[in-house]
């Protein structure tokens, strides 16, 4: 009889999309992304289900949490703290930080423990945020996604029409498309811009559903971590 090796389920479940990733004691076995959690979990072997034995979850979705909690009942959640693994939390009440920001501030941590920061998260919404080189978070910012900004001129608009998909670009655009794309992309990457030329000292992680568009955007390919929070959750969940 095959004994079957525990398994634990890392979740990053986001305000658009749902990441995941299968872990062993030797690293990650399987992960997928998607809108849903069940569509996600149906690409994962039909046995899976049977070996975990431990589920953390990062979450800032309470209608998703009733669904893992179905069947996960004991899923543990990481929360934001006051300091953990060498950051320092700027809130006065560290619990208010979404806990993505807060675990994404952990990985980029643990890549260089010696430099300062900044952490952009490009999903639904956009955050940046800044750590001094000895760990303290100096603040950060909240802004609108860039899907959520189209959606927002195309909305208050009568004859502003572009489709959903990107064109990437910054450039002076020759269509009403590339003038919302690329008017779009080039405001949130001049305001990135703006801040990373104020830390010149600091290491740029960037993660998100959007982040690998930014990363090209800003030339910091290489900077891009597209499990930044799963790596975070780890992290929060072993220094307790």
């Amino acid at each position: 009889m095959t004994e079957h090796k525990p398994l634990r389920l890392e979740l990053d479940v986001g305000n658009t999309r749902i990441k995941w990733r299968l872990c062993s004691q030797i690293g990650v076995v399987q992960q997928g992304c998607d809108l849903k959690l069940d569509i996600s979990f149906d690409q994962a072997s039909p046995d899976w289900l049977c070996k975990v034995s431990e589920v953390w979850v990062s979450s800032v979705h309470q209608n998703q949490n009733d669904w893992v909690e179905s069947i996960f009942p004991n899923a543990q959640y990481a929360v934001s703290k006051g300091s953990q693994a060498g950051v320092y939390n700027s809130y006065s009440d560290p619990v208010k930080m979404g806990v993505d920001r807060w675990l994404a501030m952990l990985a980029a941590r643990a890549l260089n423990k010696t430099s300062s920061h900044i952490i952009i998260d490009a999903g639904t919404a956009i955050t940046l945020d800044v750590i001094d080189s000895s760990g303290q978070h100096l603040g950060g910012y909240i802004c609108p996604g860039l899907n959520m900004m189209k959606l927002a001129l195309l909305g208050g608009t009568n004859k502003v029409v572009a489709g959903q998909d990107w064109v990437l670009g910054r450039d002076p655009g020759t269509s009403t498309q590339l003038c919302v794309d690329h008017g779009i992309q080039d405001m949130v990457v001049s305001w990135l811009e703006s801040h990373i030329h104020k830390h010149p000292e600091a290491e740029v992680s960037i993660s998100g559903g959007d982040g690998k568009m930014l990363s090209e955007l800003l030339g910091l390919q290489k900077k891009y971590y597209p499990d930044l929070v799963l790596d975070g959750l780890n992290i929060s969940f072993k220094n307790k």
